[in-house]
């Protein structure tokens, strides 16, 4: 999946990424940098909305995962979480790197037993320095494993 795919799925698959002006910016194979632009991504102090970090930490850390998964593959985020440590002024940025090991790893394991999970953390800056880390653990599970289970 391309970049412009990728931004495409996103935006059908999950409404609100199209009100939150994401973008996917680059896309790779081991990484991603995304963008949510505009005001209605900030709050009443001129900053951007806690939410907002939330949901570009978990599109940049699904976005780049579901980009590499094989057709017939599904992925959730099982866990999320963010530490805020300053506030972001501005467009919203968001940057993903999951190393070469580890996401080979992950999608053997996914073809081998229809199923795997595999942590991912995102980094949103501002002002050349860290503004918030986000974690995620995902989990994805080939269609074909799921109908047998359901």
């Amino acid at each position: 999946m391309n970049r412009s795919q990728l931004e495409q799925c996103i935006r059908e698959g999950i409404p609100i990424a199209a009100q939150m002006a994401f973008r996917v910016c680059s896309l790779s194979q081991s990484g991603i940098t995304v963008i949510g632009g505009g005001e209605q991504n900030h709050n009443v102090h001129g900053s951007a909305f806690a939410g907002s970090l939330y949901a570009i930490g978990t599109l940049s850390a699904w976005g780049l995962v579901q980009s590499r998964l094989p057709k017939g593959a599904v992925l959730v985020m099982a866990r999320g979480e963010i530490d805020y440590r300053q506030p972001v002024i501005g467009d919203i940025v968001a940057h993903c790197n999951i190393d070469r090991e580890t996401f080979d790893s992950f999608l053997d394991d996914l073809q081998q037993r229809g199923r795997a999970r595999l942590k991912a953390l995102s980094i949103i800056g501002s002002d050349g320095s860290v503004a918030a880390e986000f974690s995620g653990l995902l989990h994805a599970r080939l269609r074909q494993a799921a109908a047998g289970r359901d």
